[in-house]
């Protein structure tokens, strides 16, 4: 009696002992999971200063911009939550007679001023003419001069609104056209603020998936793209390991969280949750051996 009595008081409760490692497990994925977002997060604002420090751009994203920019101002806001990098994009619009350059250029000495000899042209958007047909084209410079996307003949973007604005508003009639310091500086405030957003991680899955299909689309030459001898000269004042920045960059990985964690959940929440969903199959748990986790 005695013995059974001894039995009953030390045997384990089951139902205890299930809420115990469940809890545990649980608890257990759910930190696995934070760990995996943080490492997630990380591991795209890694990418994106990478990305920045190449001078990438998604062009895409950055025609699509253009399009739908009512003028230069809105247009400079919008490339810049485009662009990863640290330095501002400053955006020029130049007209030369019957043709249109709409060029973007990283400011690497951060005065926020377009210098021709310090900053990087990242981009431009070009609108001739071919006798009365107009005609447009998107280039990228630097590690972006893989890309050239001529719009096809008979195509007409007069309806796009920078272009309307650029024609026809007074203040666009100069051969040369910027956006002032002051609203570069309300930009550059903007963006810090906006890279504090999940919009800006939406922003940096965009590009990434746009470098993936670039480096498919357009192979060794994609590659091949060089840095500008600006960003090269940028590089060495700064210390940036260029190469080996453009070579990260258009891998499209990251080098944050390797491994079991990189993938999903850790080895071993994953493993502790197999553990207990055994146990309640079976009807019950068994001793907690962590040598198997």
């Amino acid at each position: 009696m005695a013995e059974e009595s001894k039995m009953g008081r030390y045997s384990p409760d089951r139902k205890g002992l299930m809420l115990k490692y469940g809890s545990i497990a649980a608890t257990g994925i759910i930190a696995g999971g934070s760990v995996i977002s943080l490492g997630a997060c990380a591991g795209k604002e890694q990418w994106a200063e990478t990305s920045g420090k190449a001078g990438q751009i998604n062009l895409e994203a950055v025609e699509k911009a253009m399009e739908k920019s009512k003028d230069v101002s809105e247009f400079e806001k919008r490339v810049n939550e485009i662009y990863t990098g640290e330095e501002m994009v400053l955006i020029e619009v130049k007209n030369e007679g019957r043709e249109q350059l709409v060029s973007g250029y990283a400011d690497l000495n951060n005065n926020l001023e377009i210098d021709q000899d310090a900053d990087e042209k990242l981009f431009t958007f070009r609108r001739w003419y071919e006798g009365d047909e107009p005609r447009y084209a998107m280039r990228g410079y630097g590690v972006n001069s893989y890309y050239y996307h001529p719009y096809p003949p008979g195509m007409n973007l007069l309806t796009t609104y920078l272009l309307v604005s650029a024609l026809t508003r007074p203040m666009y009639t100069a051969p040369v056209y910027h956006t002032t310091v002051v609203d570069r500086r309300a930009t550059r405030d903007y963006r810090t603020n906006y890279r504090k957003t999940p919009s800006y991680r939406n922003q940096i899955d965009t590009n990434r998936r746009f470098q993936t299909r670039m480096s498919s689309k357009h192979g060794t030459t994609y590659r091949k793209a060089s840095p500008s001898a600006n960003r090269q000269r940028w590089a060495t004042r700064t210390g940036v390991n260029l190469s080996k920045a453009t070579k990260v960059s258009k891998s499209g990985t990251s080098r944050g969280f390797t491994g079991s964690r990189a993938g999903g959940r850790s080895s071993w929440t994953s493993r502790a949750a197999r553990g207990f969903r055994a146990g309640i199959a079976g009807g019950g748990i068994g001793p907690l051996d962590r040598s198997k986790f």
